[in-house]
């Protein structure tokens, strides 16, 4: 007589997965039969806070499809374990990748947005921005070789997308800045069916100082444009106040962080790179009456994780409970070339205060073609 693993008592299905430390087992676990499920709360509370994981270079839909290669198959890189983890996601095909925010990559195609979980394979579609912005899709002048090709090309539209929260929780808002509207930003809750426009303040003349980049905080959403000015949305009550800024950002490349500091207001990371080392500086937005940006040398227990492209955000990760992490650290990647043709990514971590190197930081050994997609950090999450 075979074991009805279904009927399995509760409490030793409990045992069994507090044996188990990568979240990408858990989700299998669960997923074993309905009773199993019942019984395994989505977030396990044994786990440790998850160190991101990075998601390794792919082509783009248009590549794939020129080349006949399913692109349904996504790949991340564990630093916590130095492991890869493939996933098949049949949803991914034909989509870009434009971002993650909170455990779910967002994707653009056929002029909308769609949010997916990799872990869980949930997905969810925010409404079509194909009455929001123009121009979106070019001509295509098809060639003899261009045979993969015979309708017009999709010409991406998307800078930037960031979420408040989790999008399987209440009261998420999703906001976008476009590439042919300037600084204009847009934003959609979940369930809505169009797009709402940010207003700029009274005054502001978006031409002139374009958005550079933006962030939920406190549920407001904080944009800082080239000259450093930052402006604050409330989208409650539609409210919207623009600060001067005294920060001299020197044509450096820099990043809004949700708020981590001991002031709870957000940073901003500036990146720079000179003689082949890349050197960071932390900044702290306090508003005690005269709101200005403070440098910082210490923020805690919190890991800030740095994508390669200042469109992508920011991830912020705290109590990471790893030998090598111990907070107050940035870490980022580069790519390092092998070839003219390919080049492999080191992943590199630097304390803030010391601005020392962390040993025994581990970096993926493949090789990948200069024509490759970009790369992003993405903290799994299994709701």
């Amino acid at each position: 007589m075979e074991p009805d693993w279904a009927h399995l008592l509760p409490e030793l299905v409990s045992i069994i997965s507090k044996k188990i430390s990568i979240i990408k087992e858990y989700v299998n676990l669960r997923a074993v039969c309905k009773p199993w499920r019942e019984t395994l709360t989505p977030r396990p509370l044994h786990l440790p806070h998850q160190v991101p994981w990075l998601m390794l270079p792919r082509g783009s839909p248009d590549d794939f499809r020129k080349n006949g290669i399913d692109d349904s198959y996504i790949t991340f890189y564990d630093l916590s374990r130095s492991t890869i983890h493939r996933f098949e996601l049949p949803f991914l095909s034909g989509k870009y990748i434009c971002g993650s925010s909170h455990g779910w990559l967002i994707l653009e195609h056929d002029y909308r947005l769609s949010l997916l979980n990799p872990i869980t394979r949930t997905s969810i579609k925010l409404p079509s921005f194909s009455d929001v912005s123009t121009n979106l899709v070019i001509g295509y002048k098809r060639k003899r070789s261009d045979s993969f090709d015979e309708k017009r090309r999709y010409k991406r539209c998307i800078r930037k997308v960031i979420l408040s929260s989790n999008p399987s929780e209440p009261g998420c808002v999703v906001v976008a800045r476009f590439k042919s509207l300037g600084s204009l930003l847009y934003y959609c809750r979940i369930g809505d069916s169009s797009w709402t426009k940010l207003r700029a303040d009274v005054g502001q003349n978006p031409a002139l100082s374009p958005t550079w980049d933006f962030i939920f905080q406190n549920n407001l959403v904080f944009t800082m444009n080239f000259k450093g000015e930052v402006t604050i949305y409330d989208l409650e009550n539609l409210s919207v106040m623009t600060f001067p800024s005294r920060l001299m950002l020197n044509n450096a490349c820099y990043n809004l962080v949700q708020g981590v500091g001991e002031f709870g207001g957000p940073l901003v990371v500036k990146h720079s790179v000179d003689s082949e080392k890349t050197s960071f500086s932390v900044y702290e937005w306090v508003n005690n009456g005269e709101p200005k940006w403070c440098q910082v040398k210490n923020i805690g227990k919190q890991v800030l994780f740095i994508n390669r492209f200042k469109s992508l955000p920011v991830l912020s990760s705290a109590n990471l409970q790893l030998e090598n992490w111990q907070g107050n650290q940035i870490c980022y990647h580069a790519w390092r070339p092998m070839t003219s043709e390919y080049f492999q990514i080191d992943i590199n971590c630097v304390n803030l205060e010391s601005r020392k190197d962390v040993e025994n930081i581990h970096s993926p050994t493949d090789e990948f073609p200069r024509k490759s997609g970009a790369t992003l950090w993405l903290t799994p999450s299994l709701i």
